[in-house]
């Protein structure tokens, strides 16, 4: 797990190069919950890997390993532009001391992010020209993300041109292990080495004078065994406890760096590194006492030193020089030390007393941010809910490209569009003036709602969009509408500057869920007027008692669409079709469909509905005009229908808007993942909205007679 700092630098850096697009198509592509990430948030650790992969696909330019190193120098530059640069400024006078001190840069964060799992960094090897630098950590694929922080302290902090190479792998299955070619000027390490060599000698120090001025400190042989080690070390472990001659782990436990605890090794580490070790064997029984009484068990009473191990040639040993890790008085009297226990020169007592100080007041500014976070987190999958909210409502509003068109940034009242061939439906109740008349208010709305949810039960299974619903009850359905793609209605001219990609709703907008057969237009109205018939004798007139007498009719032709409104906007149809179906509807007869003859141009040649010739209907303004019924469904539609196991599956499902919203804006499932081995009807065919088929058309012109119906467009 990382802390969320690393991802929010990448975050940073995306949309301050590259734009808020890029960033949230990101977002969308990889899933992640929120556009941000809270700074002590945990995450995990491949996010960045991730991120800069989706990255490289994205812009098509470059590889991982280039937006790898790109993160690296984000991260610097994030923690410049927010202040957190004095720590690396304060590292060193030179790029070399930066380098030698990188290890306790991280040790000294562990109180901001506790639970960070610190990279090990050394200087093993150093020359006028550069340094070998040792990268160890248990997280994978970060080397390319450490050039680019490299990089940038040195051009940033140090004005220094630097090349990093990797020099060797020395990775294992636990840990990575990277050992890197440093090339900067560095004969600072050269003045240094000759300095040294000046220093004048001094007699030497007596072991009681060394531990009398070094309390806290561990003496380890050639063996790595315990020497000797200072008074007040000793006195935490019972009386008469060998100490002297022990292997130094069977005393203590390594806690950093995470080595193999060898004399070479020791040597090689601790001139730059900060080691801690905690005990093994338990501490004095009285300490343990005293850690009853503020709160703390026996069984997990440890002390940690913490401190650097230096070569002492003279002696042949190697001298851990130390201090106790405390951070409140519970803790120092629980392992039985006292202020006048610790070394008043290193400021562990003065940082003891000011830590109780302020103790209090930090776990309040503590506890007040992690509720603020909680409080953050919240508001945030409250804000993606709404934005769902918003979605779902949108595309219930609108046909799928119009809806696009918008999310797009292009204006609403822009959208004007010419539609070549539709088909419209209006289904209505010739008894609903008398409802109206005769019920109460509440009645008359609950007639209505139950006639439109109805009416939305059967649309929602077929590839349509509902365009209005008027007080006396008439439904108006439209097919043929959804099948253009947002892509080529888009104008870049009028696209407002606002704009919200959705890359997950543009993939969802060119798969079809709702025609598995491949039905034309005509046919698609045709199958669900049918449902509407059925639906219509199970909605009862509470005057009479019997079912509303509903009559249904639908016309194809062409029309124009767009939105009206400025502040309510509505997707509206234009032309004569509209005006055509209304007559259709009300020449026909209660309980039947009624057809005009150019949608039965698009029928006559379906293997899927069986028609009868109506005769001559007059129609107003029109004339007499060949009309037809719409008997029923044949048995290849039939046996279809019952072989979609999709087909009924929501019929009792309360939400039908939010259903039919969810279908366009979760990540592309489809509601037709059908094995197609499981196919027994081979007439049956899954295929898109854009499929060619017999009987399917989008032109101006009937496939089957090639009569013309619609005019030419002109978006």
């Amino acid at each position: 797990m990382i802390y969320g700092i690393l991802l929010e630098s990448c975050r940073d850096g995306i949309c301050h190069t590259y734009g808020t697009s890029v960033w949230q198509r990101l977002v969308e592509e990889l899933s992640f919950e929120s556009e941000s990430f809270t700074t002590l948030g945990r995450y995990d650790e491949t996010l960045i890997e991730r991120l800069a992969e989706c990255l490289a696909e994205t812009l098509n330019d470059g590889g991982p390993d280039f937006y790898m190193q790109y993160f690296g120098e984000c991260f610097v530059n994030f923690f410049t532009n927010y202040g957190f640069d004095k720590i690396l400024r304060v590292a060193g006078r030179h790029f070399r001391e930066f380098l030698f001190s990188i290890d306790q840069l991280h040790d000294s964060n562990r109180f901001s992010f506790p639970k960070m799992k610190s990279p090990l960094f050394h200087v093993t090897d150093e020359d006028d020209n550069g340094a070998v630098l040792h990268y160890k950590s248990k997280r994978r694929g970060f080397q390319q993300y450490i050039i680019g922080q490299l990089r940038t302290c040195a051009s940033k902090f140090f004005k220094q041109e630097i090349f990093i190479r990797i020099q060797d792998d020395l990775s294992s299955n636990e840990y990575t292990h990277i050992v890197f070619r440093v090339d900067f000027n560095n004969k600072l390490a050269s003045q240094i080495k000759t300095s040294l060599v000046k220093n004048p000698k001094l007699p030497n120090v007596t072991g009681a004078t060394f531990f009398k001025v070094f309390p806290f400190a561990i003496l380890i042989d050639a063996n790595m065994r315990i020497h000797h080690m200072g008074n007040k070390i000793k006195f935490i472990f019972p009386a008469g406890t060998v100490l002297h001659g022990r292997h130094f782990e069977d005393v203590f436990r390594l806690i950093r760096p995470d080595i193999l605890l060898e004399w070479n090794r020791v040597l090689a580490y601790g001139r730059h590194l900060v080691f801690v070790i905690e005990n093994r064997i338990p501490l004095r029984p009285n300490a343990s006492v005293l850690a009853k009484k503020f709160g703390t068990t026996a069984s997990n009473v440890q002390l940690r030193l913490k401190g650097q191990m230096k070569s002492l040639p003279a002696w042949n040993m190697i001298v851990f020089l130390c201090r106790p890790v405390l951070t409140t008085t519970e803790e120092m009297l629980g392992v039985g030390l006292f202020l006048d226990d610790l070394n008043f020169y290193d400021g562990s007592s003065e940082i003891l007393i000011a830590g109780m100080q302020h103790a209090q007041t930090l776990q309040a500014a503590i506890d007040k941010q992690q509720a603020w976070i909680g409080k953050l987190k919240n508001s945030k999958r409250e804000l993606q809910e709404w934005r769902r909210k918003g979605k779902r409502l949108l595309y219930n509003m609108m046909p799928r490209h119009v809806a696009q068109l918008l999310q797009d940034g292009v204006l609403a009242n822009s959208i004007c569009e010419s539609h070549k061939l539709i088909t419209v439906l209006f289904a209505y109740s010739i008894d609903f003036k008398e409802v109206v008349q005769k019920l109460k208010p509440e009645q008359i709305v609950e007639s209505i709602n139950a006639t439109v949810n109805a009416f939305d039960q059967c649309a929602e299974h077929f590839d349509v969009f509902r365009v209005e619903t008027k007080a006396d009850s008439s439904y108006m359905v439209v097919s043929g509408i959804q099948d253009r793609s947002a892509a080529q209605q888009r104008r870049e001219s009028i696209a407002s500057g606002s704009t919200l990609h959705s890359v997950a709703l543009t993939e969802d907008l060119a798969s079809d869920v709702k025609n598995p057969l491949g039905l034309n237009q005509a046919e698609i109205i045709a199958g669900l007027s049918l449902d509407l018939v059925k639906s219509s004798k199970r909605l009862i007139n509470p005057m009479t008692q019997q079912p509303f007498r509903v009559k249904i009719g639908f016309h194809s032709g062409s029309a124009v669409g767009g939105i009206v409104g400025a502040k309510n906007f509505q997707y509206c149809l234009f032309g004569d079709t509209i005006n055509t179906a209304s007559r259709i509807t009300t020449t026909g007869e209660p309980g039947r469909v009624h057809m005009s003859d150019t949608s039965y141009a698009l029928l006559k040649d379906t293997i899927y509905f069986e028609i009868q010739n109506k005769g001559k209907t007059e129609l107003k303004g029109k004339g007499a005009v060949e009309t037809y019924w719409l008997i029923g469904p044949k048995s290849d539609y039939t046996s279809a229908i019952e072989q979609d196991p999709f087909r009924y599956q929501d019929e009792t499902h309360a939400a039908i808007s939010q259903h039919q919203a969810t279908m366009y804006e979760t990540t592309t499932k489809s509601k037709l993942d059908v094995n197609p081995a499981a196919d027994h009807s081979p007439s049956i065919k899954r295929s898109s909205n854009f499929q060619q088929r017999p009987g399917s058309t989008s032109s101006g012109s009937c496939p089957f007679s090639g009569q013309h119906l619609g005019t030419k467009t002109s978006t």
